[in-house]
């Protein structure tokens, strides 16, 4: 039997993977959807806490907010609340994109697969198990 930590982590690249083939149809990498992702239910994210929100280093964000701003996906402003951080938010064509039926329809699709043979109640179940495995290792790492 694997270790846990390993099964986990190798569920994890199996969804990276997943996702990038997903979303690339759409012109995306996976971390610029994990950026959108996050954009589409914000008016606007201040730098910093997109990259808390998405565990990355400064630079990488950086370099991902520049691909997304040169192609029209994301413009960067001075934040309202603090005048020395840039606040990201999600353009308008962008949000056409990401709630276009097609797009939507390759999420679900997506997560249809992911559970595939699941029952409803064991999708629920997983997503609690889940929620409590990331809230248990977040406060080892003393993130939580």
């Amino acid at each position: 039997m694997s270790h846990p930590t390993l099964e986990l982590k190798r569920a994890y690249l199996a969804l990276r993977r997943a996702l990038e083939h997903t979303v690339r149809r759409f012109g995306f990498t996976a971390g610029q959807f994990d950026v959108l992702q996050l954009l589409m239910h914000e008016s606007e994210i201040e730098h910093r806490d997109l990259q808390r929100q998405l565990a990355i280093a400064s630079p990488t964000l950086t370099n991902v907010l520049d691909v997304l701003e040169r192609n029209g996906h994301v413009v960067r402003r001075t934040s309202d609340h603090d005048g020395r951080a840039k606040a990201i938010a999600i353009t308008d064509s962008a949000r056409a994109v990401c709630f276009s039926k097609a797009f939507c329809a390759a999420g679900d699709a997506l997560v249809e697969k992911m559970f595939e043979g699941f029952s409803q109640k064991e999708r629920r179940e997983f997503l609690s198990m889940v929620g409590r495995v990331r809230h248990n290792l977040e406060r080892v790492a003393g993130s939580g």
